[in-house]
Parts: C-alpha cells; sequence; structure tokens
C-alpha cells in the first residue's frame, strides 16, 4: 500500500490568539506551552497520519525580534496556512496579517468565539463573500467535533488569501458579549458584591480594635 504523503500546514497569528491551543484540540497532542503572553517560543511540529502542523511563535506586529524572523521563515518555506485571529480583535488581525500571506493558501480560524456576542454569524458570512477564504470562529478551548470537521475539511480545497481585500472597521455586532458588570439589570449588584469583597478584610481589623478600644475605656 502506497504511503499517505503529509501536508504541512502552518499556523500563523498574534500572540495569544491560541494556536497551540488549537492544534492540541485538532490531533489530541497537548502542546509544549506556557499560560502566558507568547508562549511558543520556537516552531513546534506536530504530526498526524495526514497532516504536519508547524505552530509558529506569536508575531508582534512590525517587530524585527528572532521569534517573528524565525515565523516568517516559516511562512516563506509553506504554502498552506491556518490564519488564526482573535474574534475580539478579528479585523484589526486581519488587517495585519493578511499582507504577509498574500500569495499563499490556506484558512481562517477566529478563537475565543465564545466571548462575542450571540446573532454575529451575519459578518462572518459577509467577510467570506467578500474574502473568498473559509472563516470558521471556534472556542479552541472547547472545540466541538463540528468545528474540527469543518477545519479539516476546509482544509482539503484550502482557498487563496486575498491580494487586496480587507475587512473594513469592526461590525457593530463583531464586539464582545457584556461582563455582569455590563449587565443592565445585575451589573450594580455584582459591582456592590465585588466592592463589599475587597473592603471586607480591610474593615475587619479595624472593627475588631475600635471594639477593643471602647471596651477598654468602659472598664476603665
Amino acid at each position: 500500500m502506497p504511503r499517505t504523503t503529509q501536508r504541512t500546514i502552518l499556523l500563523l497569528g498574534k500572540e495569544s490568539t491560541g494556536k497551540s491551543q488549537l492544534i492540541s484540540a485538532l490531533i489530541g497532542q497537548t502542546a509544549y506551552s506556557a499560560n502566558f503572553r507568547g508562549s511558543t517560543v520556537t516552531c513546534e511540529t506536530y504530526e498526524t497520519k495526514d497532516y504536519q502542523f508547524i505552530d509558529t511563535p506569536g508575531l508582534l506586529y512590525r517587530s524585527d525580534s528572532q521569534t517573528s524572523k524565525d515565523t516568517i521563515a516559516q511562512l516563506e518555506e509553506n504554502e498552506t496556512v491556518i490564519l488564526v485571529v482573535k474574534a475580539t480583535h478579528a479585523a484589526e488581525d486581519l488587517r495585519e496579517l493578511l499582507p504577509l500571506v498574500a500569495g499563499k493558501q490556506g484558512i481562517v480560524v477566529m478563537t475565543f468565539w465564545d466571548k462575542i456576542k450571540a446573532g454575529t454569524d451575519l459578518v462572518i458570512e459577509n467577510w467570506q463573500e467578500a474574502s473568498g477564504l473559509k472563516i470558521i470562529p471556534v472556542n479552541a478551548r472547547n472545540l466541538r467535533e463540528k468545528n474540527r470537521e469543518d477545519i479539516f475539511t476546509a482544509l482539503k480545497t484550502p482557498s487563496p488569501f486575498p491580494q487586496h481585500w480587507l475587512p473594513r472597521e469592526t461590525h457593530p455586532s463583531l464586539e464582545p458579549a457584556p461582563t455582569w458588570l455590563e449587565n443592565r439589570q445585575w451589573g450594580w449588584l455584582c459591582a456592590i458584591a465585588l466592592l463589599l469583597t475587597r473592603l471586607l478584610p480591610l474593615s475587619l481589623p479595624c472593627l475588631f480594635f475600635s471594639k477593643k478600644y471602647w471596651s477598654g475605656l468602659t472598664v476603665s
């Protein structure tokens, strides 16, 4: 039986976009990376039967650091790219990274999708139609089986990255979901509770010594 030829896939993205976590979820291998900014310090390789994934260090925009140079060198040697962008900064990341991959082929995976407001699929559909790219929104920390299938299916027929298209300013819908503190109904209660949890440890010693002081005055 002839041996299956592996396809090499380069993961490219800015710092802390979840590239290592995405590979780990895709192929079931734990990426060697710590949980802090710029955790991928070398180009790590992960292999499956059909694919070889190269996890590159996170890019710093307009940086000439050695890690950025290593990433660019890997990009020059490989044709197929998974461009990883953070959903909360998708338009900014795409504007900065698409010029680097122009002429290559691949897909876009948008991580941290769980941090985005619900009902924003239309934004992704519009971007896909305008760019000709397959854009797959995921939560890399909890990758669903359908997400895995969509990514591997898209990698079978990667699209060329556009030479000229760049997203406009982020659509109003494509923004982070509100936190508990921003909730109109419960935000004020959360703020008070948070304030009390911070003030209580400071106030207890004062109450203790104050009670002791007044008790002393009463005895005397």
